[in-house]
């Protein structure tokens, strides 16, 4: 077995882990890295697949050679992979969201800049606990 087609494989395994994980956390970016991580996991695991048949076919007829040879062609030669197209399409979604919340900051900063104050003293406030011990 082809040490790609065990990369490839542990690869997309951890991008469906990471697809899944933004899912349920509604992290888009982490959804795109996810989908990101199975497509190449899934093309390095044909390309080691490839790899395997090619080296059985050195001890078969030149037939199944150029069976191989056909089938690389084919597979290099297909469009991107829906999963490819899907994280593009969210990577552009992402991207606009977030020129959006920019062209928010820019035309309200003052606003911004107490949004942000006000979340960044609440988050301050969660985080210390509460390390006074209040006697009566």
């Amino acid at each position: 077995m082809d040490s790609d087609r065990i990369t490839g494989s542990a690869q997309q395994a951890k991008g469906k882990v990471e697809a899944a994980t933004g899912r349920l956390t509604g992290d888009t970016k982490l959804q795109v890295e996810g989908g990101y991580d199975q497509a190449v996991g899934a093309v390095r695991n044909t390309a080691g697949r490839a790899a395997d048949a090619a080296e059985a076919a050195k001890t078969e007829p030149q037939s199944e050679v150029e069976h191989l040879r056909a089938e690389v062609e084919r597979l290099s030669a297909e469009p991107a992979t829906p999963r490819l197209d899907a994280v593009a399409r969210t990577a552009d979604r992402y991207g606009q969201e977030f020129d959006r919340y920019l062209d928010v900051v820019r035309e309200r900063p003052l606003t911004a800049i107490g949004v942000a104050a006000c979340a960044g003293f609440l988050l301050g406030r969660l985080m210390s606990g509460n390390r006074y011990v209040y006697r009566i």
